[in-house]
């Protein structure tokens, strides 16, 4: 069973007004946080959904394990991208993927690992969904049986669309701590966690 993540990161930071990705948080820059807990999960490979002006620094991560897509669409919406990532979980013939958004610095490797083993544990699963609060929220697995609809999304159009869909086939994970969630968007949150970090070093 191959289990794939999406790591997507190609987004163009409107709301903060600079690429939020490359800003420090803590000791590292905000897009990498994710990508770590990616790496030291028990996913197979991880899809870094990126573009040429906003690429992720990967120097000192252990990489074998990545691969890196670039987008050509910069304003083609969070639905492209991860189309885009679903085209090449096509080729790696993978039975399902694992959605991360790279500007969610919070989640850990169990949260990822917890899907996972959920949908091991039930593999005829449709997706396994973490949530707060019963709202879904990424990291996301969806099984490959979605793949088709994905595709067929527009525009800012994310998973939870298909997912609203298929409800009865899926499984949700909840998680009792808002922060694991936090996405990172404008510049008040980020000088907010910023500060928050730095005054519990």
């Amino acid at each position: 069973m191959r289990i794939s993540g999406i790591y997507l990161a190609a987004g163009n930071s409107y709301r903060m007004g600079t690429n939020k990705l490359t800003l420090t948080l803590g000791n590292k820059e905000i897009g990498r946080w994710g990508l770590e807990k990616a790496l030291d999960s028990n996913l197979d490979d991880i899809i870094l959904i990126s573009q040429h002006q906003n690429r992720l620094d990967l120097s000192g991560l252990c990489t074998q394990k990545v691969m890196e897509v670039e987008v050509t669409k910069s304003n083609a919406g969070q639905s492209h991208s991860l189309k885009v990532g679903i085209e090449q979980a096509n080729i790696l013939l993978s039975d399902a993927v694992v959605i991360l958004l790279a500007d969610q610095p919070f989640i850990t490797t169990d949260m990822i690992n917890q899907l996972i083993k959920i949908y091991k544990q039930k593999p005829t699963t449709s997706f396994v969904a973490s949530s707060f609060l019963d709202i879904i929220q990424p990291p996301i697995l969806l099984d490959n049986q979605l793949f088709s609809k994905i595709l067929h999304l527009t525009g800012d159009q994310g998973a939870k669309k298909v997912l609203k869909e298929q409800m009865e086939q899926g499984i949700l994970l909840p998680f009792n701590d808002e922060q694991l969630f936090t996405d990172i968007d404008y510049m008040e949150e980020y000088l907010f966690w910023k500060k928050h970090l730095e005054s519990n070093r």
